[in-house]
Formats: C-alpha cells, sequence, structure tokens
C-alpha cells in the first residue's frame, strides 16, 4: 500500500513534470506564431498547443518560459473577446 505522503509526492512530480512540457510547448508555440508589432495573439497559442488559455496565461505570469526577441508581450484581450454568433440572444 502507497503511503499518502508518498502518492502526494508522486503527484507533485508528475505535475512538475506536466508543467515543463507545456511549458516547451508554448516556447515551441511562440517560435512559430504570428508576431504583429511585437504582439502575439493568447488566441494564436492556443490553437498551436490546444492548451487552455488560463494555463498559458498562469504558465507565463511564472516567468518561466522565455520569449523569443521579436515577441514583446501576450495579448489576452483577443482571446477572450472573439466568439462566434452562437449562443448570442438578440
Amino acid at each position: 500500500m502507497i503511503d499518502k505522503n508518498e502518492a502526494v509526492e508522486k503527484a507533485q512530480q508528475e505535475f512538475a513534470r506536466l508543467k515543463d512540457c507545456y511549458k516547451r510547448a508554448i516556447e515551441q508555440a511562440l517560435t512559430k506564431a504570428l508576431v504583429r508589432d511585437g504582439v502575439v495573439s493568447a488566441r494564436d497559442l492556443w490553437l498551436e498547443t490546444s492548451l487552455p488559455v488560463d494555463l498559458i496565461a498562469e504558465l507565463l505570469k511564472e516567468n518561466g518560459i522565455e520569449l523569443p526577441p521579436q515577441v514583446k508581450r501576450i495579448d489576452f484581450n483577443t482571446a477572450r473577446k472573439r466568439r462566434g454568433r452562437r449562443g448570442r440572444r438578440g
């Protein structure tokens, strides 16, 4: 039987490993993303990586992701505002 502390430690190690994989995926996507005046849309990163925009934002806030020299910032406004006409009433 696995000790509770061992299980927690294993889960934390797995989570750290996944975060590293996600960070690498975002860094790779940043090299491919369209850069407009030094800005990359979070929507483009989402499309490239299939990671939730909230997770992308969290990982960027942790400052573990290196931005390429041509990227000055990531725009999250366009990722949240663009929605289709479906679901709208009026």
